[in-house]
């Protein structure tokens, strides 16, 4: 019986110091995730990559020969506010594709497309090549969830109008 009563008693204590060890991380944390972690549930909650590419398409698919990945130069935005921001910044507006937000303006890892892949017109920089816009300065680094979601954006790009990994062109400082 006095074996049982220990038992109990270990179990108990052992609860009691876990929930407490939790509590002091907790509030020393301010409830607050890592900003650079990458969160599976909020992958989940983003529109499939598939369903952005194709499901977006107002006419038929344009004939596309390279991928292009370069940032907004801003710190935030979405596809409404970026051309305000980049006035703002004294910056020309971008012209894009798609956009992939960083999580100030929408969600991160979100692939907002533009009215030129709606209508598939091409970029008047570079003609057959698609143009996706990361939001972010350039100095520091895309967040995961950026990273992730443009890797699977090209890939699907790639693959659904035959584009050559030689053809894909990232910034100087983007982690594959």
């Amino acid at each position: 019986m006095a074996s049982q009563n220990r038992t109990v008693a270990v179990l108990f204590t052992l609860l009691a110091a876990m929930t407490g060890g939790a509590l002091v991380l907790m509030a020393l944390d301010n409830y607050a995730p890592n900003a650079g972690a990458y969160s599976l549930s909020s992958y989940l909650r983003l529109d499939p990559v598939e369903a952005v590419v194709k499901n977006t398409l107002q006419t038929t698919a344009a004939q596309w020969s390279g991928v292009e990945v370069f940032y907004s130069r801003t710190q935030g935005g979405n596809l409404e506010d970026l051309p305000l921001l980049a006035r703002l910044a004294g910056i020309e507006a971008p012209q894009f594709h798609f956009l992939v937000c960083n999580g100030n303006g929408a969600d991160d890892g979100r692939i907002q497309p533009s009215a030129q892949w709606s209508g598939q017109l091409a970029s008047e920089r570079s003609d057959g090549v698609i143009r996706i816009c990361i939001v972010g300065d350039g100095q520091t680094s895309a967040t995961s969830s950026q990273i992730q979601r443009t890797s699977d954006l090209v890939e699907n790009l790639s693959r659904t109008f035959n584009i050559s990994p030689r053809q894909v062109r990232y910034p100087g400082n983007w982690r594959l």
